[in-house]
């Protein structure tokens, strides 16, 4: 759902404006893919598509438990309140939410670290399913906009 991630952070906030913290902190999460993508030296977008999706098949897990957890959210959102307090509070929900978004996936993750508590969902990373969540939030954000 990594385009839904974008789209819920182009959602306006305070009376209908934009906040760039909340953008980040929506987006901010899949940070970790980047690393496992360079890590397993994996640069083409058909490649990295394709071991998101089966991440079992290839031995592999995108969402980390260093920033797919609520830990994560705390230290990268107290981190944000040094450029701005309030901003950093848009910051810390984006990042919630970014957490609940995933919560369906049937990939692995470990939203308790360091407790040893995983979670694990049950759609299919690219299933028709999150293709029509995401289509329903383009369609919420272009109407919140041109409504």
């Amino acid at each position: 759902m990594i385009l839904a991630h974008s789209l819920v952070g182009l959602l306006p906030l305070d009376h209908g404006g934009f906040s760039w913290f909340w953008l980040l902190g929506s987006v901010f999460p899949d940070i970790d893919h980047l690393f496992v993508l360079l890590r397993h030296r994996i640069f083409s977008f058909e490649k990295a598509v394709e071991r998101m999706r089966f991440e079992e098949k290839y031995g592999l897990r995108f969402k980390t438990p260093y920033v797919h957890s609520i830990l994560g959210a705390v230290v990268v959102s107290a981190a944000a309140s040094a450029i701005s307090t309030h901003g950093a509070v848009y910051f810390f929900a984006a990042y919630c939410v970014h957490l609940l978004l995933d919560w369906p996936d049937r990939d692995e993750k470990e939203y308790f670290w360091p407790l040893k508590r995983k979670v694990k969902g049950f759609l299919p990373i690219g299933s028709r399913a999150e293709m029509i969540i995401t289509a329903v939030l383009a369609f919420g954000v272009f109407a919140v906009y041109y409504w």
